[in-house]
């Protein structure tokens, strides 16, 4: 693939077809974005909810808030805003297997045996790298997804433990030279 110059970009035209890229080539193309992998979780009355998501990112800082993209139906949707709080849990290298648990379990069984603390009323996974809890400040729906941002109200850090990442479908651990 050759990088496109700003002479070649402007002397082509745009594709007829622009904007017609099969799902499965379009997500395929975003498994090359290296990303952290995170647990979105609220609760849902008396019973922790969450899924994994990778479309969670830092608005700003002033005042702290995160943006995070979950789909339209998700029942963790619904309860994040019922509840009005949610948390995002980078999940670390050690925690690759909730990866799966997260993402295909029944939502009933999500949490069993999984260690985790409620603060602010969102509950808060043991062992992630770091974990941020929000005060949902809006929703906005787009296309099948809804973006929900938060105000920061809770976050923490944990300096010793490797995050999980995947690339190309693949959960990696993310390590930095010393």
């Amino acid at each position: 693939m050759t990088p496109l110059t700003a002479e070649a970009s402007a002397a082509s035209p745009v594709p007829e077809r622009a904007g017609t890229v099969a799902p499965a080539e379009f997500r395929e193309a975003m498994t090359r974005f290296a990303t952290c992998v995170t647990v979105i979780t609220a609760q849902a009355g008396s019973r922790p909810v969450g899924c994994t998501a990778t479309a969670v990112f830092s608005l700003t800082d002033r005042p702290p808030t995160l943006v995070m993209s979950l789909a339209s139906g998700s029942g963790t949707l619904r309860a994040v805003r019922e509840a009005g709080a949610f948390a995002v849990n980078v999940l670390s290298w050690r925690q690759r297997p909730l990866v799966d648990r997260f993402a295909r379990l029944p939502a009933g069984r999500r949490f069993e045996q999984v260690p985790y603390d409620t603060v602010h009323g969102a509950p808060l996974l043991e062992g992630a790298v770091a974990g941020v809890v929000c005060r949902v400040s809006d929703c906005v729906p787009l296309d099948d997804h809804v973006l929900v941002s938060g105000r920061v109200v809770h976050a923490r850090a944990d300096e010793d433990a490797t995050p999980l990442v995947h690339f190309a479908r693949r959960p990696s651990p993310l390590e930095f030279p010393v």
